[in-house]
Protein backbone atom coordinates (compact mmCIF):
# COMPACT_ATOMS: atom_id res chain seq x y z
CA UNK A 1 0.00 0.00 0.00
CA UNK A 2 1.55 3.27 -0.86
CA UNK A 3 2.17 6.03 2.09
CA UNK A 4 -0.26 8.41 0.71
CA UNK A 5 -3.60 6.90 1.26
CA UNK A 6 -6.50 9.04 0.41
CA UNK A 7 -9.15 8.28 2.19
CA UNK A 8 -11.12 10.42 4.16
CA UNK A 9 -12.38 8.91 7.57
CA UNK A 10 -15.47 10.30 9.62
CA UNK A 11 -16.62 8.85 12.82
CA UNK A 12 -20.11 9.95 11.44
CA UNK A 13 -21.68 11.09 8.18
CA UNK A 14 -24.66 13.26 8.46
CA UNK A 15 -25.18 12.60 12.24
CA UNK A 16 -24.35 10.04 14.95
CA UNK A 17 -24.98 6.69 13.84
CA UNK A 18 -24.48 4.20 16.73
CA UNK A 19 -24.72 0.54 15.69
CA UNK A 20 -23.45 -0.69 18.73
CA UNK A 21 -26.12 -2.27 21.21
CA UNK A 22 -23.52 -3.05 23.91
CA UNK A 23 -20.24 -1.92 25.53
CA UNK A 24 -18.65 -4.90 24.73
CA UNK A 25 -17.50 -5.61 21.35
CA UNK A 26 -14.73 -6.72 19.21
CA UNK A 27 -12.83 -4.86 16.24
CA UNK A 28 -11.22 -7.06 13.75
CA UNK A 29 -7.32 -7.37 14.72
CA UNK A 30 -5.53 -6.25 11.65
CA UNK A 31 -8.17 -3.94 9.73
CA UNK A 32 -9.50 -4.79 5.92
CA UNK A 33 -8.85 -3.64 2.61
CA UNK A 34 -12.16 -2.00 0.81
CA UNK A 35 -11.59 -2.77 -2.81
CA UNK A 36 -12.33 0.37 -4.39
CA UNK A 37 -13.14 -1.06 -7.47
CA UNK A 38 -16.41 -2.18 -6.40
CA UNK A 39 -17.64 0.60 -4.92
CA UNK A 40 -19.33 3.74 -6.42
CA UNK A 41 -16.63 6.54 -7.59
CA UNK A 42 -16.62 8.53 -4.17
CA UNK A 43 -18.63 6.82 -2.50
CA UNK A 44 -19.08 7.77 1.35
CA UNK A 45 -19.57 4.11 3.11
CA UNK A 46 -21.53 4.76 6.17
CA UNK A 47 -20.96 3.09 9.39
CA UNK A 48 -23.67 0.09 9.72
CA UNK A 49 -22.84 -0.95 6.37
CA UNK A 50 -22.40 -5.13 5.64
CA UNK A 51 -19.53 -6.14 4.26
CA UNK A 52 -17.85 -9.54 2.96
CA UNK A 53 -14.50 -10.47 1.40
CA UNK A 54 -13.93 -12.17 -1.92
CA UNK A 55 -12.30 -15.25 -2.07
CA UNK A 56 -10.17 -14.73 -5.14
CA UNK A 57 -9.06 -10.92 -4.73
CA UNK A 58 -9.05 -11.11 -0.58
CA UNK A 59 -11.06 -7.56 -0.35
CA UNK A 60 -14.11 -6.31 0.83
CA UNK A 61 -17.21 -5.57 -0.75
CA UNK A 62 -20.69 -4.20 0.07
CA UNK A 63 -22.56 -7.36 1.25
CA UNK A 64 -25.26 -8.64 -1.85
CA UNK A 65 -27.39 -12.01 -1.54
CA UNK A 66 -29.84 -11.72 -4.70
CA UNK A 67 -31.04 -15.66 -4.21
CA UNK A 68 -31.51 -15.09 -0.29
CA UNK A 69 -28.56 -17.24 0.23
CA UNK A 70 -24.87 -16.41 1.62
CA UNK A 71 -23.00 -16.30 -1.95
CA UNK A 72 -20.87 -18.41 -3.49
CA UNK A 73 -17.29 -17.32 -3.62
CA UNK A 74 -17.41 -14.64 -0.53
CA UNK A 75 -16.59 -14.92 3.28
CA UNK A 76 -15.59 -13.58 6.42
CA UNK A 77 -18.79 -10.96 6.66
CA UNK A 78 -18.33 -8.22 8.83
CA UNK A 79 -19.81 -4.79 10.04
CA UNK A 80 -18.40 -1.74 9.38
CA UNK A 81 -18.44 0.48 12.41
CA UNK A 82 -16.55 4.00 10.85
CA UNK A 83 -17.97 5.86 8.16
CA UNK A 84 -15.01 5.25 4.85
CA UNK A 85 -15.96 8.57 2.10
CA UNK A 86 -13.34 7.35 -1.21
CA UNK A 87 -11.73 10.23 -2.59
CA UNK A 88 -10.61 9.59 -6.64
CA UNK A 89 -7.31 9.47 -7.17
CA UNK A 90 -5.26 10.76 -9.98
CA UNK A 91 -7.01 8.58 -12.71
CA UNK A 92 -10.29 9.60 -11.45
CA UNK A 93 -10.72 5.59 -9.74
CA UNK A 94 -10.82 5.09 -5.87
CA UNK A 95 -8.21 3.66 -4.56
CA UNK A 96 -8.76 0.24 -2.42
CA UNK A 97 -8.56 1.48 0.92
CA UNK A 98 -8.05 0.16 4.74
CA UNK A 99 -10.85 0.15 7.99
CA UNK A 100 -9.85 -0.93 11.55
CA UNK A 101 -12.99 -0.01 13.22
CA UNK A 102 -14.98 -3.34 11.46
CA UNK A 103 -17.27 -5.22 14.14
CA UNK A 104 -16.29 -9.33 14.29
CA UNK A 105 -17.80 -9.73 18.04
CA UNK A 106 -20.81 -7.98 19.88
CA UNK A 107 -24.47 -6.40 19.82
CA UNK A 108 -25.86 -4.46 16.95
CA UNK A 109 -29.04 -2.75 16.39
CA UNK A 110 -30.30 -4.44 13.46
CA UNK A 111 -32.06 -1.33 11.93
CA UNK A 112 -28.83 0.71 11.77
CA UNK A 113 -27.51 -1.59 9.19
CA UNK A 114 -27.13 -1.17 5.78
CA UNK A 115 -27.37 -4.39 3.84
CA UNK A 116 -28.40 -6.83 6.95
CA UNK A 117 -30.37 -10.10 5.44
CA UNK A 118 -31.03 -13.19 7.01
CA UNK A 119 -27.97 -15.00 5.00
CA UNK A 120 -26.15 -12.28 6.39
CA UNK A 121 -27.26 -12.58 10.14
CA UNK A 122 -26.87 -16.73 9.70
CA UNK A 123 -23.12 -16.30 8.62
CA UNK A 124 -22.24 -14.22 11.98
CA UNK A 125 -24.55 -15.93 14.02
CA UNK A 126 -22.75 -17.12 17.60
CA UNK A 127 -20.49 -13.69 16.90
CA UNK A 128 -22.94 -10.74 16.61
CA UNK A 129 -26.20 -10.51 18.33
CA UNK A 130 -28.67 -8.55 16.47
CA UNK A 131 -31.49 -6.53 18.41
Amino acid sequence: MSNNDVTIRRKSAEAAREIKSSAHYQYVNTGITLDGSKFAKGELVLEGTCLVKDKVTGLYEKYQDAAGAFPAGKTNPVILDESIKFELDDAGNNPNVTAGQVLVHGSVHTGMLIGATDAFKAELRGYIRFV
